[in-house]
C-alpha cells in the first residue's frame, strides 16, 4: 500500500471520535512460513469448546467497509489475508462505500433487501437503526457468546451492554475506540502557539479559561509576526462542543452526530444537559466574548479539508482544535517539520490544560468507548453468522493484532518480552500485507495503540506527550454526571429527535442579539420539535427502568 496510503489509514482511525482494548501482547506466538504463516495462534473458540470449530464449508462474506475494495485488491499476495482465509475458510467480497455515500448506501441496501453480510455505519440512536431492528432487517448477535470468548469480553463494556434492546438482544458490534472513557480526554485537543504567546509578552502557560482567553487576545492583538493572525480555529466545527461546553456544561459535550446527547437529573427529572439553561448560558456567553474579541477565528465555520492545520502551523491562527494525538502526529507535526525543521514541535507548541469549569471542577469531553458499528444482514443463516462471529473473535485476539501490525514473527519482526523489533520495514510490510491498515478497523479502531511503545508510526515525542497528558488528565479531571442508560434508549419522540448543538453554538457565537434572547429562540425551536414530550417519555421510561 505504501507509506502514504498507510499513513492516511492510520490518520483516519486516530481522528475518529474516538481507542480500544489492549494493543498487542499475550502469550501465544505466531508461527509458520513467510507466505501463509502466523494464523494468529490457536483459536480462542476451540479452547472454549474443547473442539475445533466447524469451518469445513467454504463461505463468501460480503463486507461494506470504508476502503475495503482497495484493501482486497491484491488478496492472492497478501500474507495476512491468506492466513485469515485459510484459518476460517472464508473469502471476503467487497461492497464499496465512501465517506460521502455510506449513509445513503446503507439505507438503500436495507430498503431494497440487498444489504451485505457485514455493513459498517454509525447508526446507533438514529431512526433507521430502530427501523432495522423493528423490521427485521438486521440480525441480532447470538445471546450466548461463550463460543467466541474474546468477542464476549469485548462486548461487556457498560456502554455497549446499554445497547441491549427490550427483547434482551444486541443487534450490533460497535467499533471500539477505547477500553475506558479516560481516553476521551484526547478526543478534543486544543494546541496553541506558545512561541507566539511568549513574543506577545505572555510568561505563564494558561491554567484557567480567563488566562487562556487573555493569551489568545494578546497574540491576536500584538500579532508578533505581522501575519494578521486569527484566534482559535478548528478542523471540523461539529467538534467544537467537545471543548467549549467544558466551560460550564461538561455533560453537554457531543460527538457531532446529533443523537448522543446526555441526560442529567435536574429538579427531580431527567433532561438533556445540552438544553439546560443555567448550565448552557455561561458557555455560550464565553464563546460570544471570545468571538467578539477575535480570540476565535472569524472563519472557523468555513475551514475546508486541511486548511486549519495549515493556518496553525504557518502562524496565521493562534490555536487549533483537533481530534486526537494521531492527528497531532500525522497532520500537525508533519507540516511543522517542513516549515520549522530546526524547532521541535513541542518546543513551540503547547497543549491546552484542563481548565476549571464554573463549578470549580476540571472535566474532559466524554463520549463513548466506540464510534460506528457493524451490522449483519438478517437474510444470512445461522451458520454464516457463526462464521462471522468467529471472524470477529479472531480479529480481536492479541495474536491477530500482532500479526496485522508487525507481520510474521521471526520473519517480519522479533519479540523479546513485550518489546517488538522490526525486521521488515513498514514500506515492505505494506507490500506483503496491504489489507492490514484497512482490515484492522473491521471490528475495532483501537486508538489506544497510539500509546503503545512498539508503535513506530507515531513520533516518540508525540507518544510520550500523549501518555503524560493522559496520566495528568486521570489525576486532575472527573467525568460529568449523567445517566448513560438513557443516551440510546428508544421512545417515539426521542427516536426522531436530534440536537445538532454546533449549529446553534456557531449562530449564537457570531450573533448580534443578546445571548439570552438567542438562546430562548433555540429552546422555542426545540420545543416545537417535541422537547417537552420527549422529556416526559424519557422520564416515564426511566421510572420503568428503576432510575428515578
Amino acid at each position: 500500500m505504501g507509506k502514504l496510503k498507510r499513513s492516511l489509514a492510520i490518520m483516519l482511525m486516530s481522528a475518529l471520535l474516538v481507542s480500544g482494548v489492549t494493543a498487542c501482547g499475550g502469550t501465544s506466538e505466531n508461527t509458520g512460513d513467510s507466505k501463509t504463516s502466523a494464523a494468529a495462534g490457536s483459536s480462542a473458540s476451540s479452547e472454549s469448546t474443547n473442539a475445533a470449530p466447524d469451518v469445513s464449508e467454504k463461505m463468501d462474506i460480503s463486507v461494506a467497509l470504508w476502503g475495503i475494495d482497495e484493501a482486497l485488491a491484491n488478496a492472492d499476495n497478501d500474507q495476512f489475508l491468506q492466513a485469515m482465509y485459510k484459518k476460517l475458510n472464508i473469502t471476503l467480497k467487497p461492497r464499496q462505500i465512501t465517506w460521502d455515500d455510506y449513509t445513503q448506501k446503507a439505507q438503500m441496501w436495507s430498503a431494497s433487501g440487498d444489504m451485505p453480510d457485514i455493513m459498517s455505519i454509525d447508526a446507533v440512536g438514529t431512526t433507521y437503526y430502530r427501523n432495522w431492528i423493528n423490521q427485521g432487517v438486521i440480525k441480532p448477535l447470538p445471546e450466548d457468546l461463550s463460543k467466541y470468548p474474546t468477542l464476549k469480553e469485548y462486548m461487556n463494556k457498560p456502554d455497549i451492554q446499554a445497547l441491549k434492546q427490550p427483547d434482551g438482544k444486541i443487534y450490533t458490534v460497535p467499533r471500539s475506540l477505547y477500553d475506558s472513557l479516560d481516553y476521551c480526554a484526547h478526543d478534543r485537543i486544543v494546541l496553541y502557539r506558545w512561541d507566539l504567546a511568549q513574543k506577545a509578552g505572555i510568561t505563564k502557560e494558561p491554567e484557567t479559561w480567563d488566562e487562556f482567553n487573555a493569551m489568545l487576545k494578546a497574540i491576536v492583538d500584538k500579532d508578533p509576526e505581522g501575519k494578521k493572525i486569527s484566534g482559535l480555529t478548528a478542523n471540523n466545527v461539529k467538534q467544537i462542543s467537545g471543548f467549549f461546553w467544558l466551560f460550564s456544561d461538561p455533560a453537554a459535550t457531543s460527538d457531532g452526530s446529533g443523537s448522543d446527547f446526555k441526560w442529567i437529573k435536574k429538579d427531580g427529572k431527567y433532561v438533556p444537559a445540552v438544553l439546560t439553561t443555567d448550565l448552557a448560558l455561561p458557555s455560550l456567553q464565553n464563546m460570544r466574548t471570545m468571538y467578539d474579541q477575535r480570540m476565535i477565528d472569524r472563519d472557523i465555520a468555513n475551514m475546508k479539508g486541511t486548511q486549519s492545520y495549515d493556518k496553525f502551523v504557518s502562524g496565521t491562527s493562534a490555536a487549533l482544535l483537533l481530534v486526537g494525538y494521531g492527528n497531532v502526529n500525522n497532520q500537525v507535526n508533519e507540516r511543522w517539520k517542513k516549515l520549522h525543521p530546526d524547532v521541535p514541535l513541542f518546543d513551540a507548541v503547547k497543549k491546552a490544560d484542563y481548565f476549571p469549569a464554573t463549578d470549580g471542577n476540571k472535566y474532559h469531553c466524554t463520549f463513548k468507548t466506540y464510534w460506528s458499528e457493524s451490522y449483519f444482514s438478517n437474510k444470512m443463516d445461522d451458520k454464516k453468522m457463526d462464521r462471522i462471529m468467529m471472524l470477529y473473535d479472531y480479529m480481536l485476539q492479541p495474536e491477530t493484532k500482532e500479526f496485522y501490525r508487525y507481520g510474521v514473527k521471526d520473519v517480519d519482526y522479533k519479540k523479546d518480552g513485550d518489546k517488538i523489533t522490526k525486521i521488515t520495514s513498514q514500506e515492505e510490510l505494506d507490500k506483503k500485507q496491504p489489507s492490514s491498515a484497512n482490515l484492522q478497523a473491521l471490528v475495532e479502531f483501537d486508538n489506544a495503540y497510539l500509546y503503545d511503545p512498539n508503535n513506530s508510526t507515531i513520533d516518540s515525542a508525540i507518544r510520550e506527550s500523549a501518555i503524560k497528558d493522559l496520566e495528568h488528565s486521570r489525576e486532575v479531571t472527573k467525568q460529568p454526571d449523567y445517566e448513560v442508560k438513557l443516551t440510546d434508549i428508544s421512545t417515539p419522540t426521542k427516536d426522531k429527535f436530534s440536537i445538532l448543538d454546533h449549529e446553534f453554538m456557531l449562530k449564537i457565537m457570531a450573533g448580534k442579539e443578546p445571548v439570552e434572547k438567542m438562546w430562548a429562540d433555540v429552546l422555542k425551536e426545540y420545543e416545537a420539535k417535541g422537547l417537552s414530550k420527549m422529556i416526559d417519555e424519557v422520564n416515564a421510561k426511566a421510572r420503568e427502568m428503576g432510575l428515578n
